[in-house]
């Protein structure tokens, strides 16, 4: 499957992804406000997180892993029956965290102990989703892009509706609790289909757990633990620095700009999630630096424009998507599609590093954009107001890509030492 196809079949599922996010970013923007939106950004930054340690990071592992044994099933059963018995193991941690603190997770996310119960609900949906992403990850390893897709698609649709019927009969709870039913119904519908069409065979996740694939798949751990962690904690910080330093209206109006980003850069994320981590983990040397190159070529004039288009309508687009309460957006977006735009070119260097397991180095930048980004935003915030956000995340990304090709000039600039990757 070659960066082309995958974007076809990916592009189906996209198209339907952002016409589902255009009504509900809209019904949950005249429902519950910048103020509402800001919760709920606290809400999936937590789910994020809970995400990550459920499945203890192991995820790229189990696609690398799949992708490059899935003509040996002896080697395949070792990994997938290890890799399935982590995700259950760790579901039940994270389970028995959130009921032993659900209180104090309920204050500190919303300052408010109302949503405790409501935290160990959404515990058990945790379980669900692991178990779904464990699902999704060996599909993508066997490059089963159609299945993959049809999931997606169906699992998008029935959520999009249960949160506009839940938020415009219960408004806020309502919008919290269809997060958590959305998650129960997104396991469900990959089970089901995967036992219909049968992509791989349930005896391979029912061999013993074996110590050395673990050891292999926990490689992957600490990066996408890291990873996962640094960016959220960044967003964390930003969201609550705003909400003090300005309003909650502003910390909200920013969490609807970042909504924004996600929608125009869907295509991008959907088809590198499925491509690059596969394809990058079986090339090394020149052809890995062609392959960089190749989709550098093919991405950056559709960023461009993207970027160009949304700015051009930005004012018509913020209303469609929300109301003419986030327009405070458009003191953002300039700088935030700049920023967009070298954020995507980074990602593909950084799936290189996982790919290859440089697990020290990816945990480095990881790090490294995350303190760049919550510094620049204090410094900026303070300096040129609400528009300071947006100007720390460009330059982020700007000294974040600048770090990175020169951690890969002899991959990419030079024409010796290509074997180092």
């Amino acid at each position: 499957m070659n960066l082309y196809k995958t974007s076809i079949f990916s592009g189906i599922s996209t198209i339907i992804s952002l016409v589902t996010r255009l009504i509900t970013n809209k019904i949950i923007a005249v429902y519950l406000g910048t103020n509402g939106l800001f919760l709920l950004g606290q809400l999936k930054d937590f789910l994020r997180i809970a995400q990550e340690i459920s499945i203890l990071g192991i995820s790229n592992g189990i696609v690398k892993y799949t992708a490059n044994h899935k003509n040996n099933e002896t080697l395949l059963k070792e990994f997938l029956s290890t890799g399935f018995k982590t995700h259950v193991y760790f579901s039940v941690l994270v389970l028995f965290l959130t009921i032993i603190f659900n209180k104090s997770l309920s204050y500190y996310l919303f300052n408010d102990y109302q949503y405790s119960t409501f935290l160990i609900i959404t515990a058990f949906s945790v379980a669900s989703i692991s178990i779904h992403t464990f699902l999704m990850s060996v599909l993508n390893g066997l490059g089963n892009i159609k299945l993959y897709v049809a999931i997606n698609i169906i699992a998008t649709l029935s959520s999009a509706v249960i949160l506009i019927i839940l938020t415009l009969n219960f408004k806020l709870l309502g919008a919290f609790y269809a997060v958590t039913i959305s998650q129960f119904l997104t396991f469900f519908i990959s089970l089901l289909l995967i036992i219909i069409i049968k992509p791989f065979n349930f005896k391979l996740i029912t061999h013993s757990f074996e110590k050395e694939k673990f050891k292999k798949l926990s490689r992957f751990s600490v990066m996408s633990i890291v990873g996962t962690t640094s960016l959220i904690s960044a967003t964390l910080f930003v969201r609550h620095f705003l909400s003090i330093e300005i309003d909650e209206n502003h910390a909200g109006a920013w969490e609807g700009m970042w909504r924004i980003s996600a929608v125009y850069l869907l295509f991008f994320t959907t088809t590198f999630s499925f491509y690059l981590l596969p394809t990058f983990s079986n090339l090394n040397g020149k052809a890995l630096k062609k392959e960089v190159f190749k989709i550098w070529l093919s991405i950056l004039p559709i960023l461009l424009v993207s970027a160009f288009v949304i700015f051009l309508v930005k004012d018509w687009l913020i209303i469609l998507l929300f109301s003419k309460k986030f327009l405070l957006i458009n003191s953002l977006i300039i700088f935030q599609l700049l920023g967009d735009t070298i954020k995507i070119n980074c990602w593909v260097l950084g799936n290189i590093l996982i790919s290859k397991a440089r697990t020290k180095t990816f945990i480095f930048f990881q790090i490294e954009w995350a303190l760049i980004f919550s510094i620049l935003t204090y410094i900026l915030v303070k300096y040129y107001g609400f528009s300071g956000v947006a100007i720390a995340y460009f330059l982020a990304y700007l000294i974040h890509f600048i770090l990175l090709n020169l951690f890969f000039k002899n991959l990419l600039w030079k024409k010796t030492n290509l074997s180092t990757f």
